[in-house]
């Protein structure tokens, strides 16, 4: 099988995709934005400079088509991707869908609703990380279509069980972009209050962005400094080297673009509870009272309130760190995700061969 993939080079989960299929299909990557080459795989890089100018590219991409003699096209991400994709006119065509592409993207003029209805109305297939973002897509589509939903994978071999043992302090970690739709600050405010109540806790907090120097701003003036660990970006095959010191892991979002949550997915693999913000697709990962806490979005006293609830049970940390375990194991197994892809390709290849077949 050949696959043309159009997606970001650059992120972690379109290296997921490629790593594994280049092992057992011929790939194509074309992407707007940089990214390492990837062996196995023919990266083509087309600069933009800026992702509303992607179209541009379009002949080149149509060219690039022609000569590779893809069996199937494959766009993540609505928007950039998605359109140029469509305008190619080539089929099968799938579309995957991420989140932002949906909630942000349609709403800056009328002019980029039409293009992600373009984009989506032009594919021979959809899919979606969470049903909560297949629902939201689907106010976008001409016809009722089914949307598959195949979330973001979590490798249980690299995300293995950790066993933790309790210690006088208490350890709060996050692994987040440093942007204001991940709640940061509400984080840091309510490890201070924390703090200042007597609980003697640190926070670490994995990832960089735009926000860092307010938000190491923010400790200083909280007094907290020194507790709050900024670690900048890591790759992700470390992460779980950070993980395995948390006891409790946080996911403060305050936007709806938090369509899926792998980050949740990944630390309740190590076996940690969860607490995360009641948005967007992290209800359909994290179990209220099973597998963590949901707490409403940008309440530094709800926060406060979950994180006191883990610091004086460690019991209660480890009974949800293990049921956190287990339903990554039942329904977030990159294994099962890659399956259903690949069961998907070969559907739409079969159905393209054989036209009137029912997918």
């Amino acid at each position: 099988m050949r696959i043309f993939y159009i997606a970001f080079a650059h992120s972690a989960h379109t290296l997921k995709w490629l790593n594994h299929f280049k092992k057992q299909h011929e790939l194509m990557l074309v992407s707007f934005y940089p990214g390492d080459e990837i062996k196995g795989v023919d990266f083509r890089y087309l600069p933009v400079r800026h992702k509303n100018l992607a179209i541009f590219w379009l002949n080149k991409v149509k060219k690039l088509i022609r000569e590779f003699k893809p069996d199937i096209l494959h766009a993540h991400y609505a928007s950039s991707c998605g359109l140029v994709a469509a305008l190619t006119g080539f089929h099968p065509y799938i579309l995957s869908v991420w989140g932002d592409d949906i909630f942000e993207f349609p709403r800056k003029s009328p002019i980029h609703k039409w293009a992600l209805k373009y984009a989506i109305n032009h594919a021979d297939y959809l899919t979606a990380t969470s049903n909560m973002l297949a629902e939201s897509t689907k106010e976008y589509m001409a016809s009722n279509e089914d949307i598959s939903v195949i979330p973001f994978g979590v490798d249980l071999d690299q995300y293995r069980y950790i066993k933790r043992q309790a210690s006088s302090s208490f350890h709060i970690g996050t692994v987040r972009s440093l942007t204001p739709k991940y709640g940061l600050e509400f984080l840091i405010k309510a490890v201070a209050g924390l703090i200042n109540s007597g609980s003697d806790v640190d926070l670490t907090i994995v990832g960089k962005g735009p926000l860092r120097g307010r938000l190491e701003d923010l400790a200083s003036q909280l007094s907290i400094a020194s507790r709050v660990n900024f670690i900048g970006y890591i790759p992700n095959e470390r992460i779980v080297d950070y993980l395995k010191n948390f006891d409790v892991f946080v996911i403060p979002s305050v936007g709806e673009g938090e369509t899926f949550g792998v980050a949740a997915v990944e630390a309740m693999a190590t076996g940690l509870p969860v607490v995360a913000s009641k948005i967007g697709g992290l209800a359909e990962v994290v179990e209220h009272e099973k597998t963590g806490l949901l707490v409403e979005p940008g309440s530094v006293e709800k926060l406060m309130e979950a994180l006191k609830k883990y610091i004086a049970s460690p019991e209660l940390r480890s009974v949800h760190g293990d049921a956190g375990r287990q339903r990554a194991e039942k329904k977030f197994k990159w294994a099962r995700s890659v399956s259903q892809m690949d069961e998907l390709y070969r559907k739409l290849i079969s159905l393209a061969k054989n036209p009137g077949k029912e997918v």
